[in-house]
């Protein structure tokens, strides 16, 4: 009955050694496993966000748009990672800010390359997958996906 015992407290520790290593890892959030990037087929629009977070925390957003050196770049998002989430910042200030249905629509400048990045701040007290869709464009789309831990 010892013995047991004693195999099944040490199942027990290398369970616990395990989680551990999978939290540190991002498992639950802000680590290697949490972070993710999606790119649109055309390489035009990345994003880079939070793969696993937890509810009631604030998590990065960040999407860049290649386009045209000094004309102004669309960058629209929609989902339910738009409804179920507050944006908390915005950086930098659109030139153009409006909603259109169900997305919010943003006009960036771009840089001497071309390149234009919008960094949100987003938070939320939903628990589950929140999906979103980032377009810029007719051809540069992006769905990402979240999922909310309690």
């Amino acid at each position: 009955m010892q013995k047991r015992v004693w195999c099944f407290e040490r199942v027990g520790w290398y369970v616990l050694v395990v989680i551990i290593l999978l939290a540190l890892a991002g498992l639950f959030g802000n680590g290697p496993l949490s972070d993710a990037e999606s790119i649109s087929q055309d390489g035009r629009l990345k994003v880079e966000y939070q793969r696993l977070s937890r509810s009631s925390t604030t998590d990065n957003l960040f999407i860049t748009v290649q386009g045209i050196p000094g004309q102004p770049v669309r960058v629209e998002l929609e989902g339910s990672l738009l409804r179920e989430a507050s944006i908390e910042t915005l950086q930098p200030e659109p030139q153009l800010s409006m909603s259109h249905g169900p997305s919010l629509v943003w006009q960036l400048g771009t840089s001497n390359d071309g390149m234009a990045t919008l960094y949100l701040t987003l938070r939320s007290e939903h628990v589950g997958t929140l999906e979103g869709v980032v377009r810029a464009g007719p051809s540069s789309e992006v769905h990402f996906s979240t999922f909310l831990y309690p």
